[in-house]
């Protein structure tokens, strides 16, 4: 392998966010890492998720509101609106807890990334949470319709 590109793992993911001198928090005993970020004025770190018997690593960005559950059919048609226009990643819901999240999953055995690359998939995760945040907690917390708030942001079919 390319001297500039690794195998995702903990240890070359958190090197890379020293790299990028990103603030984060770790779990090793997990084998997870946190980037701090705010989204909608609150917390809400990416999460790195290295699934090492899978030979994957998950992104996660989970918003910062929880959905009622009088909302969770709505948000869930509003996320499946989303995804439709979506090239990469997916948006959930957790029935049980109300957490509303964007992930993308990206594949870890015998495939290098470089910084840049890595970067990349971050900031689709980031940026895609970012551009439905308002939409998707006024669908949560205002009663939005579905339809109307996703179509000002859903990208083109």
């Amino acid at each position: 392998m390319e001297p500039d590109r690794f195998v995702l793992s903990f240890e070359t993911l958190k090197a890379w966010c020293q790299r990028q001198s990103y603030q984060f928090s770790e779990n090793v005993e997990l084998g997870q890492l946190a980037i701090h970020y705010q989204l909608l004025g609150h917390p809400a770190p990416l999460v790195v998720l290295p699934q090492v018997q899978r030979g994957m690593v998950m992104l996660v960005m989970k918003q910062p509101f929880s959905v009622p559950v009088d909302r969770r059919d709505a948000i869930s048609d509003a996320a499946n609106r989303l995804n439709a226009t979506l090239l990469m990643g997916a948006w959930a819901l957790n029935r049980d807890t109300g957490e509303l999240f964007f992930r993308a999953t990206v594949p870890a055995l015998d495939v290098g990334y470089t910084d840049q690359g890595l970067l990349h998939v971050a900031r689709i995760v980031v940026g895609t949470s970012e551009r439905a945040a308002t939409a998707m907690r006024a669908v949560a917390l205002e009663a939005a319709d579905p339809e109307k708030a996703i179509s000002a942001i859903a990208y083109p079919a």
